[in-house]
Formats: structure tokens, C-alpha cells, sequence
């Protein structure tokens, strides 16, 4: 925790003392600290959980599998068994070619059982994570699977029965994982070497004969199969193969974070007390904002903020260097309820911006700009409510875009700096009761999941 922390304080002064470079900022106003602003001026309270969510410094990864034997008919020529997939450290062995094979490997490679493998795996405390496909894979077809590593179990295995044949199987043995990026790989069929390849009916377990559990062992070390020979009952233009079996494909996914909006404010009238557009949220890198208390509001945050008009925001951001991921809320989030966005980061170190209209007011918008994402497990916010000083709070049905009145467009303009929101005052066509709010009014949780 100690280096997490004094990392990131060097991140801070890096991102200080470059701040007069690449002036390309969302907020539109001159080159901000990057660090995340004390909790007394953009947070009333902030949190971090570290056991709920995906724990610091996890990678997960995409890994897909190919089936390249050619669909020659129903069950031809060899369909994949449902894989089992492995993280573990550098040392650990799944299968090696030259070895006599394991009996946990021998029971995939000749009828396709994998719940011994999957046990030895998970009992291993060399091993990070275990995955096992849910259906076969067939000839032409792909299936994908998500697994994650962490610290030194950076290497992957996986196996695979072609289930048409006395004991071929394929797979991958401690491939070093990527750590950006994805890159593919050709895989050729192994000969377990536990079982005769008689390629008789009465002994594979597959769709062209279904005898599993028969056959007759052997004992030789793993090696490249053959192929389909047409020794016994198989036809080699039925169930044959050539060249590699399989492509693997393993990319690197991004960190990905679960976003929870909650409107804390009451539920006093139909569309009130205070409805919150849809958000705009964001990841980014150090050096990318959507707003800073005490500066001047940008053009695109007062259309937030003023008519909860969220599009050229999106424009500017998805327009910006440094930006990774742009979404918009699907609708209103409602006194009492909230909403859940799903946003990828570029990395660890990525920081988030969001931020939204209070839609029965002027002006007042809220969020959070610049903050760092948990590098695991999960934060929770509360954000202050702001007034961008681009309106005057004349709290007058006919400036107001929200449900209570709908005049959006409307309203007399202001030049003052963004700053913390004094509430409905009663002194127009709104109702304190009816349109008011207490601190906290917004709640946000933000959990890393992969």
C-alpha cells in the first residue's frame, strides 16, 4: 500500500510539473493540477473498499479459440471437447511435450472428462484462476473465455480433447500472456500417448462412435499426432486434419470499472425535487478535465449544466488526445433511484470525469473531474452540487428546462466562476420544499470489475 501510494504521488508531481504541455483540455481553461481536489471543495465524503470488486494489480484477459478441422459433415471432423484454461506461475506444468502424460490429462485427451484436471488446477497454489468451456466447439466455430492473472502468474494453459480420436488433444502449455495488447498463436494436435491409436469405434468417445471409457493403453511420451490414418473404422477425408487444429487468441482487456449513480435528493413532487440528466461519463488520461472549481465553465459544460445537453461534450471529448472511453447515460435518473455504466480505462493510472444537470435549477450540475480510479476494489463519492456561473439563479419557470416548468434555452446569462451550489431559495416560481435538497444529493460508486 505504501508504494501504491507514494507512486501515485509521483504521478501527481509529474503531471505538476508538465502542466504547460499539451494544451488540449475539455474544460477549456488554462492547465490545472492533476491531483484529485480535497474533499472539502469537490467531495463531501469519499471511501475505498478494497474486498468488493476486482482486488488491485488483477489483469484479465480474452482468450478465444478457433476450431480450424474442416466441417465435413454432422459431428466431423473433430470437435473440440470443452477446454479448461489455467493461469498460473512460470514452473507449473499443465502438460510438456517429450512427458508422459498426467492422469488428470489423460482423462481429457482420451474422453474428454475434465473434472480431474479442474480440481488439480484449483487445489494448485501455483495456480491463479481456472476456467472450463460450457459446450463443445465445433469444426469452423470459436468459442471465447474470460480468465484472470495476477502478480506471477502470468502464464497460460489450456487443453482440449479432438473428441473423433483414440487420445489427440490441443492445447497450450505456459504461454507468457501479453501485457498489452493480444496476440495469436497456431495450435497443432498432441498424441497423449496413453491410449493405441486403433481408430476403432468401439474405443472413441466422439460423435462418430460414442464409446468412451474403452480403448487400449499404451505408454508413450506426448508427441505430434499423425493424424487420421484410416487404420481401423475412421475415414481420413471424414475425420482427418491438416496442419494446425486450433487459433488461440489472447488480448490483454483493458481495466474495466462498473459506475453507480444514485440521486439522493427527495422524491416531494412528480419530476422533483431534482432529476439528474443523463451523465457523461469518461476516462481519461492526467491531463483531461471536464470541469475545476473556481475556473470558468467551458461552452460545453453549460449546456449541461444550463439544458442538460450533453452532445457537444461528447463531441469534444471523443475529439480529445488522452480520452479512452465516452458514454452517455440512456435516460433521467430519478429522485430515490439510480444507474449503473459500464466504462473501460486505458490503465490503472487512467483518471475519470462525469458530470450531469440538476434539470428543476439555472445551472447546477454535478460530478467529478480528474479523479484517479481504484487500482482494485471499490470507492464510493459524494460529490458536491456546483453552480457553473453561466446563469443567473432566477429560479423562474420560464429559464428552467426541467419537468416543473420545460423551458430550455431560456434564462439570463452570467459570467461568474464555478462554484459550490447555495440551493433553492424560494426567490422565483420554485417551492423550497418541493424543488430543495439537503448535502449529500448525489452518491457515486465507482468498482473496478475486471
Amino acid at each position: 500500500m505504501k508504494r501504491i501510494v507514494l507512486l501515485m504521488a509521483v504521478f501527481a508531481l509529474l503531471a505538476a510539473g508538465c502542466s504547460n504541455d499539451s494544451p488540449t483540455d475539455a474544460d477549456n481553461t488554462d492547465r490545472a493540477e492533476s491531483e484529485n481536489m480535497a474533499p472539502d471543495t469537490e467531495l463531501q465524503a469519499m471511501s475505498v473498499h478494497e474486498d468488493a470488486g476486482v482486488r488491485a494489480g488483477v489483469r484479465t484477459y480474452e482468450v478465444v479459440i478457433e476450431n480450424l478441422t474442416p466441417a465435413t459433415g454432422p459431428g466431423s471432423s473433430q470437435p473440440f471437447s470443452p477446454p479448461v484454461l489455467a493461469t498460473h506461475q512460470r514452473r507449473v506444468n499443465v502438460w510438456k511435450k517429450g512427458a508422459y502424460v498426467s492422469d488428470e490429462l489423460a482423462q481429457i485427451a482420451e474422453d474428454a472428462v475434465n473434472g480431474p484436471m479442474v480440481d488439480k488446477l484449483n487445489n494448485s497454489g501455483k495456480v491463479y484462476d481456472v476456467v472450463e468451456g460450457g459446450g463443445v466447439i465445433l469444426p469452423g466455430e470459436s468459442a471465447s473465455f474470460e480468465i484472470q492473472s495476477y502478480g506471477s502468474s502470468n502464464r497460460l494453459s489450456a487443453v482440449f480433447m479432438l473428441v473423433n480420436t483414440n487420445d489427440a488433444f490441443g492445447g497450450v502449455d505456459g504461454l507468457k500472456l501479453p501485457r498489452h495488447g493480444e496476440k495469436e498463436y497456431y495450435v497443432h494436435a498432441w498424441d497423449a500417448g496413453s491410449e493405441q491409436n486403433t481408430e476403432l469405434t468401439s474405443d472413441i468417445p466422439g460423435p462418430c462412435c460414442g464409446s468412451p471409457g474403452e480403448g487400449t493403453d499404451t505408454r508413450e511420451r506426448i508427441h505430434r499426432h499423425g493424424g487420421i490414418t484410416g487404420v481401423g473404422d475412421l475415414d481420413e477425408d471424414t475425420w482427418g486434419w491438416t496442419g494446425p487444429v486450433a487459433r488461440l487468441t489472447i488480448r490483454r482487456v483493458n481495466p474495466t470499472y462498473e459506475i453507480t449513480l444514485t440521486n439522493l435528493t427527495p422524491a416531494t413532487v412528480p419530476g422533483g425535487s431534482q432529476v439528474f440528466s443523463p451523465p457523461v461519463p469518461a476516462t481519461h488520461s492526467w491531463w483531461t478535465g471536464i470541469f475545476r472549481p473556481g475556473r470558468h465553465a467551458s461552452d460545453e459544460l453549460s449546456l449541461i449544466a444550463e439544458d442538460g445537453d450533453t452532445g457537444p461534450m461528447v463531441d469534444l471529448l471523443n475529439s480529445t488526445r488522452g480520452v479512452t472511453s465516452v458514454i452517455t447515460g440512456d435516460g433521467p435518473v430519478f429522485p430515490g433511484g439510480s444507474a449503473t455504466y459500464t466504462i473501460e480505462a486505458a490503465h490503472i493510472f487512467s483518471r475519470f470525469s462525469m458530470a450531469f444537470m440538476l434539470v428543476n435549477t439555472n445551472d447546477a450540475f454535478s460530478g467529478v473531474s480528474r479523479f484517479w480510479l481504484p487500482l482494485g476494489g471499490t470507492v464510493t463519492y459524494n460529490p458536491h452540487v456546483w453552480d457553473a456561473g453561466t446563469e443567473q439563479n432566477t429560479e423562474l419557470a420560464s429559464d428552467i428546462p426541467g419537468p416543473c416548468w420545460g423551458s430550455p434555452g431560456r434564462g439570463t446569462d452570467e459570467h461568474q466562476r464555478i462554484g459550490l451550489h447555495t440551493g433553492i431559495h424560494g426567490n422565483g416560481d420554485l417551492a423550497v420544499e418541493d424543488y430543495g435538497w439537503d448535502d449529500p444529493a448525489v452518491h457515486l460508486t465507482i468498482k473496478r470489475i475486471k
